[in-house]
């Protein structure tokens, strides 16, 4: 018998099967063959390996140093040692500032790289995993900050009407004081105010980064 003459034989025996099982088919297991279940061989337990302490390089290259420099020359720059990138918050950073220099945490903004960061990012998030071992954090304190004393201050006797009259003169030359106009708008404190401004009015970080760089761009031109 050839092959040809097989195959056909072969397929002309399949046709007269069904090709698939009724919808009511129903297989009486009592007609199965009996057969001895088998049980696979339990495996060996391996031998449990000797617990290694860390070695002090490993811990060291976990952490890192952070500097948080302020924008202001007039406000404190805080270092912080021994950081833990991968589980630290950059919320945690703006805590950190705020228990050193007593400043709101609502009021501090941490920039990296001239660009605001979100507060649910980590450390790691933001810098990348080749930023290095010192790592340096800019801080902005949004207007209207003011530092909270720790300790109550103690108790001095009323102004009297001259110091009263001195105070609101130093006081209205206070505000006078400061940038404005073109200068304002040139210091890199104005575009991170107006870029969170609009990002938070927008809702939409990709849309509010595209319109504070057609601003600045013709800002710049207009100048």
């Amino acid at each position: 018998m050839s092959e040809v003459t097989f195959c056909k034989q072969f397929l002309s025996a399949l046709d007269a099967r069904p090709v698939k099982l009724s919808s009511d088919h129903i297989a009486d297991p009592r007609q199965y063959p009996a057969q001895n279940p088998y049980t696979l061989p339990r495996l060996p337990a391996p031998h449990p390996q000797r617990p290694t302490a860390p070695s002090s390089a490993s811990t060291s290259s976990s952490t890192i140093s952070i500097t948080l420099k302020p924008m202001k020359s007039t406000q404190p720059t805080v270092p912080l040692l021994n950081v833990a990138p991968s589980t630290t918050s950059m919320y945690d950073l703006k805590s950190s500032y705020s228990t050193t220099t007593s400043f709101q945490v609502s009021r501090i903004k941490i920039l990296y790289k001239k660009k605001p960061v979100a507060d649910t990012k980590t450390v790691l998030e933001v810098i990348g995993p080749d930023a290095g071992n010192e790592v340096e954090f800019s801080i902005m304190v949004m207007g209207g900050a003011v530092s909270t004393p720790v300790t109550s201050p103690p108790a001095v006797a009323p102004p009297s009407e001259m110091e009263k009259g001195l105070a609101g003169e130093n006081v209205e030359a206070g505000v006078a004081q400061g940038p404005s106009g073109k200068e304002a708008a040139a210091s890199d404190a104005f575009w991170v105010d107006l870029h969170d401004f609009v990002i938070q009015r927008l809702k939409d970080e990709r849309e509010g980064e595209r319109l504070v760089g057609v601003f600045k761009k013709a800002w710049e031109s207009d100048r």
